[in-house]
């Protein structure tokens, strides 16, 4: 085995003090630096993970802090498309307001139409096996679900003469069905609106002033829309509940005695 001795001159060794001094200032600077959350264009090496997320975070803020600036700063520039920016805001503001108000109207509807039907059902006649069953305009003995009860089975009923009529019953489900459609489009009426909204929030875009028109116009439809559906339900006028043959007994119904 050959042992071999590297000697080093002294220039030898003060070059490589020199580069490793300078390599420690250097880091020295990085973590610094890095602690002050400056960016030199290299990458961080010393902060732990929570630290560069922090950082990261901080970043971010400052980019949506420009983008606020920017829109700012298109605001103060053109005073037309900022009082349209604040038109639209309030616009689609009161229109949320305007659409709760309705909901609630709408609902207290739905409750309504729902302690009607219920209400028609524990009034009407019912089949041996505990169907309810109502007649309609033309005599004939029908089920909920439309089905006409045979001859021999709807002779069996007895009628005391306030039961509901099958168009009443039929219209209290219609109406009801009708409601639940309006409560559905209002919801998602506002939930376009929001999304509206959301977009004149978002710091990183400006929307346009046709954009802004557009919202306006969009949610003139809505509500117009489910306004007059709820109008006509409102105005339709309601079916009488007791069948106008109702108070005609069964064959087989004991007669009520006359004082």
């Amino acid at each position: 085995m050959y042992n071999f001795i590297v000697t080093l001159d002294e220039n030898d060794i003060e070059t490589k003090l020199t580069e490793r001094f300078a390599r420690h200032a250097r880091d020295f600077d990085d973590l610094q630096n890095e602690m002050a959350g400056r960016d030199v264009g290299r990458i961080s090496r010393f902060l732990g993970a929570d630290a560069k997320e922090a950082k990261g975070y901080e970043k971010r803020e400052a980019r949506k802090d420009a983008a606020l600036s920017a829109l700012q700063a298109m605001m103060l520039e053109n005073p037309a498309y900022a009082a349209l920016f604040e038109e639209t805001q309030t616009a689609l503001s009161d229109a949320q307001t305007r659409l709760d108000a309705l909901l609630e109207k709408v609902q207290a509807q739905i409750e309504q139409t729902r302690n009607s039907i219920d209400d028609n059902l524990d009034r009407a006649a019912s089949l041996p096996d505990g169907t309810k069953v109502f007649k309609d305009v033309k005599g004939d003995v029908r089920t909920q679900d439309g089905a006409v009860v045979a001859a021999e089975l709807a002779a069996t009923i007895i009628w005391y003469g306030d039961e509901p009529s099958y168009e009443g019953f039929q219209a209290d489900n219609e109406r009801l069905e009708r409601l639940n459609a309006i409560e559905s489009d209002i919801r998602s009426g506002q939930a376009e609106i929001g999304d509206m909204q959301a977009a004149m929030e978002d710091e990183s875009h400006a929307e346009t002033s046709d954009e802004l028109e557009g919202f306006k116009e969009r949610m003139d439809e809505i509500e117009e829309s489910v306004n007059s559906n709820f109008d006509d339900i409102l105005a339709s006028a309601p079916t009488p509940s007791v069948a106008s043959s109702g108070s005609v007994l069964s064959s087989s119904s004991p007669e009520i005695p006359k004082f």
